[in-house]
Parts: structure tokens; sequence; C-alpha cells
């Protein structure tokens, strides 16, 4: 269905309800069509009303080739002006200040506000996140996991499947049995509107289970042992309507590392319980070291990889052309869409790797950061471009978000344990002359490599080869990090510090305070200047942490 037919329903749909429309733009994003429609500010919450009528004759025109969403502007709106002010900059144009409210606006993603347009990950197919089996996504804040989902959510609602999304937030102060009330009630409930007006004795069925689950909820009664004789019931009852080539249900559990993780594997086991040989999925997106999927001792929960598989979206600085490659092309959706044809034209290419460097490939930083360095640019006298130097003073305000990441993602206690490791190891390297460093891969059951994980996962620091080995000791192996440039962009930084940075996706090394001694790194020569980093002790690192105690 071409864009006058879409608008033509539309217009009819609004002028019944006498609603003038001024004007009608469409975005269109792979699978699905957006229809913004600027109607009289005074008809808004009209409009607004017949949306889902809207929608629905729509997607019955279109058939299955996309799926449309509507969404009302007041007509008085400006357009967007996209010349410069006057001597002013490039980059103080109409057009880059849209681009930085989208990006501000956009950038974190969430099931009422999708992102702007997905591009695959190429480590993770959605094809492999839509299949039939219970998964585990696990990335750092920002790398892409609630996309990943989002995507596979909408291409399952497309092909019919019944979808529930919930995110663990409006659970984590629950306990897992109230938690768990909560999650099979939204799964009968999706279940029942499949129902329609069908008779059918396993709907029937399904009906009546989901009035005793209603009873036992609202009776406050939640001990493990009620669970443990509702679990069964209500597989029975899904059993008999979650049939492969029938009915596919896919349950999306999104930032679920906020669950306590004593709860976690109880939940898990309480939700994979009720859809045990169900044509039923879960799928979770969560941060691995805080998350606990499995209980040994008790045997509760999904143990990878017998019974979920993982899917690690994880971004590390080991090939910073493909990360910046991927980076580029997410932010080139947010700048086409907002006037700007090349954001080239308003980057320099040092400060496009730098941006990678900063953002240590994290999708999310990466864009906030990208918005942060215009706004640092425009610091100066009329900017016509984002410089390295507007990145690492981006980066450096960026430590006060990563901060209250922090203390949002742990526990207060783990949250001061965490701010002192950090603050001792970008100490400590940096007081070696240094932004980067080794970790004795034979340590990693050592408590003082978790504390370490922790703050990788909070992007406090990057990894930047999994595997380097000792030149003078065979089989002594090392894993290489960074540290984030927040930690090294201020007045901290002394001269003559090894400041690893990237240039159009390669390494490059300099001495800080000296001019000219940027130097070109090949794949041997990063490894010989890494392999001359300092080694953490992780008993310094752990004992840093320990003394808040």
């Amino acid at each position: 269905m071409n864009a006058d037919e879409c608008i033509s329903i539309l217009k009819k749909i609004l002028n019944d309800a006498k609603i003038g429309v001024s004007d009608v733009q469409e975005r269109s994003f792979p699978g699905e069509r957006w229809l913004i429609a600027f109607v009289p500010e005074e008809n808004i919450m009209v409009a607004q009303s017949l949306a889902g009528e809207i929608e629905r004759k729509l997607n019955e025109a279109s058939g299955k080739d996309s799926t449309f969403a509507v969404t009302f502007r007041p007509q008085n709106v400006e357009k967007i002006d996209a010349s410069p002010r006057p001597d002013s900059g490039r980059l103080a144009s109409r057009d880059v200040d849209h681009l930085i409210q989208l990006l501000e606006a956009r950038s974190r993603t969430s099931d009422a506000l999708p992102s702007l347009k997905y591009v695959e990950d190429p480590r993770a197919s959605l094809a492999a996140v839509g299949a039939s089996r219970h998964q585990l996504v696990y990335g750092r804040r920002g790398v892409g996991k609630t996309s990943l989902l989002l995507e596979a959510k909408r291409q399952a609602e497309r092909s019919g499947h019944v979808v529930v999304w919930t995110n663990a937030h409006v659970l984590r102060k629950m306990t897992p049995e109230a938690a768990f009330y909560v999650v099979a009630e939204m799964v009968l409930s999706a279940l029942l509107r499949q129902k329609g007006s069908s008779g059918a004795e396993a709907f029937e069925r399904l009906e009546g289970v989901s009035k005793e689950l209603a009873s036992a909820r609202r009776s406050r009664v939640r001990t493990e042992q009620r669970i443990a004789g509702m679990v069964p019931i209500l597989n029975q009852a899904l059993r008999a309507v979650l049939r492969a080539d029938v009915i596919t249900l896919y349950l999306f559990l999104d930032d679920f590392y906020l669950m306590p993780a004593a709860s976690q594997p109880l939940l898990l086991d309480y939700v994979a319980g009720m859809l045990r040989d169900c044509n039923g999925w879960i799928k979770i997106a969560s941060i691995e070291r805080l998350t606990r999927p499995y209980e040994p001792s008790s045997r509760l929960g999904l143990e990878v990889p017998h019974d979920a598989s993982k899917i690690d979206l994880d971004i590390t600085l080991e090939d910073p052309s493909a990360a910046q490659s991927f980076l580029e092309d997410v932010l080139s959706n947010y700048t086409t869409t907002a006037g700007i044809k090349n954001f080239a034209a308003i980057t320099k290419p040092e400060a496009r790797g730098r941006l990678v460097l900063a953002s240590g490939g994290v999708p999310r930083d990466y864009l906030n950061l990208f918005a942060s360095s215009i706004v640092a640019a425009r610091e100066r006298t009329q900017p016509r471009e984002i410089g390295k130097e507007d990145v690492a003073k981006a980066a450096g305000r960026s430590a006060r978000s990563k901060k209250r990441d922090l203390e949002q993602d742990v526990s207060s206690e783990s949250s001061g344990i965490l701010v002192s490791s950090l603050e001792f190891l970008s100490s400590y390297v940096m007081g070696q002359g240094y932004t980067y460093f080794r970790v004795d891969m034979s340590k990693k059951a050592h408590s003082g490599y978790e504390v370490l994980g922790q703050l990788v996962d909070l992007r406090f620091a990057h990894l930047v080869q999994s595997v380097l080995s000792d030149q003078h000791r065979a089989g002594t192996k090392y894993e290489a990090y960074i540290l984030d440039l927040s930690e090294y962009t201020d007045v901290r930084l002394k001269r003559g510090l090894q400041v690893l940075d990237l240039e159009e996706g390669k390494w490059t090394v300099r001495q800080s305070g000296k001019a000219a001694t940027t130097k070109r790194l090949t794949g041997t020569q990063l490894r010989d200047l890494l392999r001359q980093g300092p080694l953490v002790d992780l008993d310094d690192l752990l004992g840093s942490s320990m003394q808040v105690r």
C-alpha cells in the first residue's frame, strides 16, 4: 500500500470525526511505518483516541507487509530551520539542534519508545533470538539488549505469536512468589486475548485457571508451598494451548539483573516450570555478572546450556574497526532523520575514532557522547566540526552519569566498594605512566577479578585483548584492558603518560604533553605495547575495596 492510500485512510477516519488534518508525514523503518498527523491542538486528545482504529484499518489494508503506528502533533509546530544562526558555525544549525534532541530522546530504548531504527548487530542474529529456546541475552548497559529483544518481539507479533513483555524494574521489590503471580497473570491474560469468541475446552480451562490465580493473588497467601501447587495446574492448562504449529508464546523479561540476585533462580524456576513442555519461550536481557539464573545447590532456575542458551552482546575493543563501522551505521539513522546527510561533515576523522574509544564500543554511550560532544564544541566560537578535544570533554562529563548507573545497578555497600576499587585502579595504572594494564588470566577465580569485571560491566574499563601471551614465560597469559577515557581526560593527566587512542579504526599510541608523538600501531606492535602495561595485582585491587567496609 502506497503512502497516498495510507494517508487517505487516516484522513477519512479523522474527517468523519470532524478533525482537520493539515499535514501527514511518514517515517518508514524495516517492517514498520509511522504516520505523524498534524491536527489542531484542541483536537489532539480526540485524535489520539482514534489511533487504534486507524492502525487497525491500515494494518488490515496492508496485509503483512508492515505494521503501522500513528501519532499526532499540533499543526502549529514550527518547522525546523536547517540554516545556521548568523556567525555561529555549522554546528549551531537548527538541524543539529534536532539531532541533539533526537539522540537524547531515543538513545535509550524501551517497549514504549523503541529504537529509531533497528540495526542488526553482526554478533547476534534475530533468527537466533527467535528460536524455540529459552535464552539469556547478556551485555553491559547500553549495548543493545533491549533493542534486540524489541525487534524480536515486533517480528513475533507480526507472525501472529502471543507476546508478553515486562521489565524487572516493576518486580524488583517483590518476593519471587509475588513476582511470579504477576508474570503468570500477564501470560494468561495475553493468551485469553487470543481466545476471542472461541468456546474451545482448552481456552475455557485456561480461563478457569486464570480466575483461580487471580483469587490466590488477592488472598496474599504466596508461600512457596502454595506456588508449588499452582505451577502444575498452570502448566497443565498451558500445555493444552501452547502447542507447536498452533500457538507460540514469547515471554520477554528485560533488565532482569534488577531483581535481587537471591530471588532470580527461584523466580526463573517457577516460570520455567509453568512453561515446561509448552510451546512457550523465555527471553531474558541482563548483565551477566549481576545475574544468577541457576542455583546448583538447590538445582533451581535455568542452567546454561542445558535449560537455556546464552547470547553475548558484550562489545569489546578487540576489533575497533568493526565496532566503529557498526556504531556509525547506528548513528547515521539519527543524523539522516535530523536532516544531516552525512555526519562526517560535522565530525573530524580523529574525533570519530575517539568517540569509539570513549564509548568502549557501547552504542548508547556512543550516541550520548556524540550529542554531548556537540554541546562541548558549541562552547567554542563558531564551531564547524566536533574535534577530539570536544569528545574528551564530553567523556569527562559522562563520568557522573556512569556513577549514577553504578548506584542504580548495585547495592549501596557494593557501590562503595566499586568506587574505592576504581580509584585505586586509575591511580595505580596512571601512576605507572600508562592508560592500559594487564591482568593475569590464571587469577579469574580471584575475588578481585569479580570486582574488576563489575567495573568493566559499568564501562569504567574496556577489554582490548582477551588473550595476551607472556614473551618470557611460556603458558602465562594475560587479559589487557584500557581505562575509560573519562578517567584520564582532565587535569590529572600528567606529562609522559602512554596513551592509547583510535584513529579510523586503528590503534595509535602517544605520549601526553609531547607534540608529534602519535604513532600508528600494527597488530604486532599493539601486542608488544600491551605487554609493557602494568600488571594489576588483584589482591591490591580487592584490598583497596575492603577498606571501605
